[in-house]
């Protein structure tokens, strides 16, 4: 078992106390986003000899992965973990098919374009499934809420451009229309979203006030509170007290008219929320555990003042409208087993964590105490503390609550 020592990326939307905090020391001074806990070339973690990860896995990638890692993957960890520190809203964005990222990165390499030229799509040529952890109440929006919901909601705002939307969200032809109504505003001008945005403002703190005062006025009836009208509205509140934040800090992004016509998600610590290829998402606050397959291919859609490829993005997105894509563990005597369908990664969660298979883990420590044992002895975690264990290491079982990464298999 090897002791990781995982880089942070300071992200301007990172939290400046809550991962130092996390980790048990002081604050440095700045903002710090995520905290990577893996392989990936962009910034691998590294071993106690001072080693990079990836570098070890290279030189002896039977070992340290194991065969049928190996044989299905490549010698490549497949997946990386992040700690997530959300302060402020994350970009808007996609993630693409493995079949699209294989030909999007093949493309970009042949015309010649740096890989870290700030106008390149795509890093590598993998797909970018991702899994949030919630450790604390975590905020977010992903994928195409209904239209019907969505024509619902906006029809609460008095405003012509979103009386416009809600009266065309009433249609027969969902993924045909979201795809219009996303190109128009992707392809609007910024002076023309600053406008729409501005009275949009207004009108969200005046539709959320009403709704505050309905909700207070409901019975205790369940038949009430779980009438289709109250479900819309208490999303209408969440997402019109967001709306503001949202424009002050990007005044003339289209991707905040986006964001109304997404699903809003809140997750309880415990909780876990799963993006697949295509599927818009944001995050907007919270402290969380995410696992995803290896890979920093990003499509932006908003909320950004990043490069943005509209046509890739418009092309890579699913218009689909979906539930909100919250993603239920498997629940054992103090363990979820969250098992996307994916086969790069799998996440469990608890105080009975066991060596899952025959490939590589990686085992983040939540307690402030945790011990991994094994055949070779027994290691001690503080909070914070990572540790990959390679395939040959063999079986091992972990006293105290921890994150567990693996293939599964």
């Amino acid at each position: 078992m090897y002791l990781l020592t995982n880089p942070v990326r300071d992200y301007a939307w990172g939290s400046d106390r809550r991962l130092a905090k996390f980790l048990g020391r002081d604050p440095s001074g700045g903002p710090e986003a995520e905290l990577w806990i893996g392989a990936h070339a962009g910034d691998p973690s590294l071993l106690p000899d001072g080693r990079r990860l990836d570098e070890a896995i290279a030189a002896d990638p039977v070992a340290l992965l194991g065969s049928r890692v190996c044989s299905d993957h490549g010698a490549r960890l497949p997946f990386l973990m992040k700690i997530l520190a959300v302060n402020e809203p994350l970009s808007l964005q996609v993630h693409p098919s493995a079949e699209r990222a294989r030909l999007g990165f093949g493309r970009e390499e042949r015309s010649g374009t740096p890989a870290d030229a700030p106008e390149r799509s795509y890093r590598d040529p993998w797909h970018k499934p991702e899994l949030i952890y919630a450790l604390t109440r975590f905020e977010g929006m992903a994928g195409f809420r209904d239209v019907g919901r969505s024509s619902a909601l906006l029809a609460l705002l008095d405003h012509d451009w979103a009386k416009d939307a809600a009266g065309r969200l009433e249609t027969n032809f969902p993924s045909q229309t979201l795809r219009a109504l996303v190109t128009e505003m992707m392809t609007t001008s910024p002076d023309v979203v600053r406008d729409v945005l501005s009275g949009l403002v207004a009108a969200a703190e005046a539709a959320a006030a009403r709704g505050h005062q309905q909700e207070r006025s409901l019975g205790s009836s369940r038949s009430q509170r779980d009438s289709e009208e109250a479900v819309v509205r208490r999303e209408a509140i969440r997402v019109f007290e967001l709306l503001p934040s949202l424009v002050e800090h990007y005044p003339d992004d289209p991707g905040v008219l986006v964001t109304l016509l997404l699903n809003h998600v809140v997750l309880a610590p415990g909780e876990a929320m799963f993006v697949g290829a295509g599927v818009v998402h944001a995050y907007a606050s919270g402290f969380g555990v995410e696992i995803m397959a290896a890979s920093d291919n990003v499509l932006r859609a908003g909320l950004t003042p990043k490069h943005r490829d509209v046509d890739e993005l418009l092309d890579v997105t699913d218009f689909t409208p979906i539930p909100a894509p919250r993603w239920a563990a498997h629940d054992g005597k103090d363990l979820k087993e969250f098992t996307p369908p994916v086969e790069d990664f799998a996440l469990d969660v608890g105080g009975a964590i066991r060596s899952a298979g025959d490939g590589p883990h990686i085992v983040l420590a939540l307690d402030d105490v945790c011990e991994i044992g094994s055949r070779s002895g027994t290691l001690r975690l503080t909070r914070g503390q990572c540790v990959f264990v390679p395939a040959d290491h063999g079986s091992f079982e972990v006293a105290g609550r921890a994150a567990c990464g693996y293939v599964p298999g």
